[in-house]
């Protein structure tokens, strides 16, 4: 058996018996590994993805350490999935099999910083780089504020066909949509985010702040710093806002199976088809459904067509991500209380819930339940005065409303990174805005 060097792991999500016998474990001689420490300063975990409050802990974590995403480690499982970087062991956990996905784990992280050591660009490479990024983004901008068309082969978004009036109002809008960059209540800090950061230079900038490579300082920042504290701390809600609506995850090659797997989620052990069911069961039988399993209240009021929910946004947010376990979750029909119908600040209106529940769900990603080469089609635009608005969503409206697409025509004629388009679907299909 070979003998490496020492790595950091960090335990998350287990009981203190399981946690306890761990310790022992890694602590002791026989395990050559990796030595424990604290999560926050580890470089690999060991995460318990086979309970919900695991699940939700690790979610805790990546929400205070977003970096973390990227680390590799181990999953413990039982009949549920694991980030992809992640080996796995299923329950019941033996150290034997412990030891032996650790060795693996060992080996794999020693190949990757071999890799890396060698693929390392100098100062000088990297910087030209960047600049040849930057020089290719100003003229990309140039084009377009010109007036030329989005792609440079001449493809038209919307092309002349027997539906030719249609299309022509069809493509005003769209233009108009780009180009006004129009501003509502309650989303305003998120389009001027989005226009940041598909801005040619600022965009590069982040970019070098993404690969960590710090080589002049940055404009967005220094105008950053004339801004007062309050501009400061909604500026930094929007981005938070727009990773937790439509994540980070770059355009994946759809006809891969390993990138489809990426961009797919089950929705059967999510929350959001629980309160999809509860808000059509209440309107049908006009009975007060609740959502029963989750660590608050929350009632479909059919009366006034909308949710109790005495959630928060962190917790709602950690229930929008967490995998519940079959049976964990139910709907029943319930005689609410007066406090519960006459409190209404804690009162939601069921389609804006179960958008922006979808749309916390979603994250870049599309549901298993929808075919990418199916046609849809909005039997009616998405109203951004009622529902929150993510980048490029009334582009989106438009061009699904004026024709019917699959989501994979979507991307082709819309040209918009794959997250915004799946978020945008996912939403608006819960809502039932496309048509049957």
């Amino acid at each position: 058996m070979a003998s490496h060097q020492k790595d950091t792991i960090g335990l998350i999500g287990f009981n203190s018996s399981e946690k306890t016998m761990l310790e022992l474990f890694f602590n002791g001689r026989q395990q050559k590994w990796f030595k424990m420490v604290d999560p926050y300063k580890a470089s690999a975990l060991l995460v318990d993805f086979s309970s919900a409050s695991g699940e939700m802990e690790y979610l805790k974590f990546l929400r205070m350490r977003p970096e973390a995403e990227s680390l590799p480690g181990i999953a413990l499982l039982h009949n549920g999935d694991a980030p992809a970087s992640f080996l796995t062991i299923n329950r019941p956990l033996t150290l034997s099999s412990l030891a032996q996905t650790l060795e693996v784990l060992s080996q794999q992280v020693n190949q990757q910083d071999t890799m890396d050591s060698h693929t390392t660009p100098d100062r000088q490479t990297v910087f030209a780089e960047w600049q040849a990024r930057k020089q290719a983004g100003v003229e990309a901008m140039q084009k377009w504020n010109k007036g030329k068309q989005l792609h440079d082969d001449g493809k038209r978004l919307f092309p002349l066909d027997r539906h030719g009036v249609q299309e022509v109002i069809s493509q005003a809008h769209l233009v108009m949509a780009h180009r006004r960059k129009e501003v509502l209540p309650g989303e305003e800090s998120l389009d001027r985010i989005e226009s940041n950061v598909e801005s040619s230079e600022s965009y590069q900038e982040a970019s070098m702040q993404r690969d960590e490579v710090s080589i002049t300082p940055s404009t967005t920042e220094s105008k950053t710093s004339t801004k007062s504290p309050e501009e400061k701390k909604s500026i930094q809600q929007a981005y938070d806002r727009l990773h937790d609506y439509c994540g980070h995850l770059p355009d994946q090659d759809l006809n891969d199976p390993a990138g489809l797997r990426r961009v797919r989620f089950a929705l059967e052990r999510c929350l959001l088809p629980w309160v999809e069911q509860a808000v059509k069961v209440g309107r049908q039988s006009q009975q007060p459904q609740q959502v029963v399993g989750l660590p608050g209240v929350l009632i479909y009021l059919p009366s006034v067509d909308s949710f109790f929910c005495d959630l928060d946004e962190d917790l709602l947010l950690h229930m929008a991500r967490a995998k519940f376990s079959f049976g964990e979750l139910s709907l029943a029909a319930v005689e609410p209380s007066e406090g519960v119908t006459q409190e209404t600040a804690r009162h939601i209106i069921a389609d804006k819930l179960v958008w922006k529940l979808a749309l916390l769900t979603s994250r870049g990603r599309i549901s298993d339940a929808l075919d990418l080469n199916k046609p849809l089609q909005l039997i009616r635009k998405p109203d951004f005065d009622y529902f929150e608005a993510i980048p490029h969503a009334r582009t989106l409206s438009e061009l699904w409303y004026s024709k019917r697409l699959s989501p994979v025509n979507m991307l082709s004629e819309s040209a918009l990174p794959q997250r915004y388009v799946f978020t945008f679907l996912v939403a608006a299909d819960a809502v039932g805005y496309f048509n049957p």
